[in-house]
């Protein structure tokens, strides 16, 4: 019998995949996260390479004709995503292997993979720690991870502020999903260095300025930062926001102890 939460992603998909039905452009490169997934692996990518949280397929297929030399498999939560990801390889004629799976529970050996690519799912799973604990458990010792998520230091506190005080769930703009989790850069990079994982490298591929009522987000994000002035100054506020962010948990801890409940609520505010 399929969970709730199974059912609820299912369900997801499937509306997600009629939207891209009937979209003109099927390109998985037109999301910044693929574009900086591959941009960090397509220079040693070779073997056998696994993505966690594939959806539906887009990325893992696009990459199976990208890379064909290297033996990719995907695995996702969602069957019905499953399904989808095997009619697109089917279609395209790229011999991609799909996986029902839990992220946090793989049916995979260890040490089995030379590289791990996760694009947006750490977010949406119940446990994002034991998912890091996974990556490392079958990746390959000296092997290669790239892992996108989003850092919400920036417009987007508005939202999760407005879901907070509303009671609502977050839309973070591809629909509301089942499971939904705050992320900081620095709290994921730390799940993933708790887990055994060497963090080597970290890169910022938009940033949401602001949210207004009636405007288009778009209109007030920068979708990539071009110039080396600007990946510069990003990563110069990133080191600021982390110092601001650590002085104040430090602070909080003072006053309250170890109840990460009332800090983590207070810290957001």
């Amino acid at each position: 019998m399929k969970s709730r939460t199974m059912v609820a992603y299912d369900k997801w998909h499937e509306m997600q995949e009629q939207v891209n039905t009937q979209s003109e452009d099927a390109d998985p490169m037109r999301f910044s996260w693929y574009r900086s997934a591959y941009a960090g692996i397509r220079d040693g990518i070779s073997g056998d390479l696994l993505e966690i949280g594939c959806g539906r397929g887009e990325f893992a297929v696009w990459l199976a004709g990208a890379a064909p030399g290297v033996r990719i498999t995907g695995v996702d939560f969602s069957g019905a995503a499953i399904k989808f990801a095997q009619g697109r390889a089917s279609a395209a004629a790229r011999p991609v292997r799909f996986l029902v799976s839990d992220a946090q529970c793989l049916p995979l050996r260890d040490n089995s993979f030379d590289w791990i690519v996760s694009c947006e799912c750490l977010e949406h799973v119940p446990n994002p720690r034991t998912m890091a604990a996974e990556i490392f458990r079958v990746l390959k010792p000296g092997g290669g991870f790239c892992l996108t998520t989003p850092n919400h230091l920036n417009g987007m506190l508005l939202a999760w502020c407005q879901s907070w005080l509303t009671g609502k769930p977050l839309n973070s703009g591809a629909g509301v999903q089942p499971i939904e989790h705050f992320f900081l850069f620095f709290n994921v990079r730390k799940y993933l260095r708790d887990a055994g994982l060497v963090v080597d490298r970290t890169a910022s591929s938009h940033y949401q300025w602001l949210l207004l009522p009636r405007v288009d987000p778009a209109r007030l994000c920068t979708r990539e930062f071009k110039s080396s002035w600007a990946r510069s100054l990003g990563e110069t506020l990133r080191s600021a926001l982390r110092f601001f962010w650590t002085q104040t948990m430090s602070a909080l801890r003072r006053v309250y102890g170890p109840r990460p409940d009332v800090i983590d609520v207070l810290a957001i505010f």
